[in-house]
């Protein structure tokens, strides 16, 4: 099945009369084939970033804690479909390193990471963490969907910020590339499942599901 990562490019970049040097990975895929974009804060790994004080705490004083199951469903996506995975997260671009160990440790799929970046001399730290994700969100699926054709893709994340409210946004303008969303919620919630029928109202039923650990959600992302 065609549509997995057709290789990867190693660059390495230093600034100039500095001794900064860096390493990266580029990821190459076709036109064809499924990606999945996963948020990370609370869809697969715990944060509790509906409270700053908990988000504080879980990003800087405790190793990150994934979520039962998500690896493990990610890595059968992988291999079904031939996969190509993409992260989102709206954690600060120095934290990169953290997240990558992390994304390794817990044996997620290989895939790029987007995330948000952080100036420390023109912002304050307390209003970059409570401030909106939505944005940069919108502005990375964009870029993606426009620079394809003809690639579907699955969009993960969860109920706790604004997940929904981005991937309705993003299916109203590209219906036909969206194969699934999958949000993660407490099963209990009930005043959250509302929210998502509000929300996803003009989006087929049959197009979303929601799940708290990875052994909810499905093998068969088309059933």
């Amino acid at each position: 099945m065609g549509g997995g990562y057709d290789g990867k490019i190693l660059f390495q970049v230093s600034v100039l009369n500095r001794n900064l040097q860096a390493i990266g990975d580029i990821y190459l895929c076709d036109d064809h084939g499924i990606t999945f974009m996963s948020d990370i804060d609370d869809t697969i790994r715990i944060m509790n970033v509906t409270s700053l004080m908990r988000t504080l705490i879980n990003t800087f004083s405790r190793e990150f804690k994934a979520v039962s199951g998500m690896a493990d469903i990610y890595r059968y996506w992988e291999r079904k479909y031939n996969a190509t995975f993409t992260y989102l997260t709206g954690a600060p671009d120095q934290l990169y390193p953290f997240l990558k160990e992390f994304l390794d440790r817990e044996h997620f799929p290989s895939g790029s990471t987007h995330m948000r970046h952080f100036k420390w001399l023109n912002a304050n730290f307390l209003d970059f963490f409570v401030s909106s994700t939505h944005a940069k969100k919108i502005d990375t699926l964009h870029m993606f969907l426009q620079s394809t054709y003809h690639r579907l893709f699955v969009l993960i994340g969860d109920i706790f910020q604004s997940d929904p409210d981005v991937y309705a946004s993003i299916y109203a303008q590209y219906p036909n590339r969206i194969a699934r969303i999958f949000i993660r919620k407490y099963k209990d919630d009930d005043n959250g499942q509302k929210r998502l029928e509000t929300i996803f109202k003009d989006i087929p039923r049959t197009k979303w599901a929601t799940f708290e650990t990875g052994d909810d959600l499905p093998k068969d992302i088309f059933m």
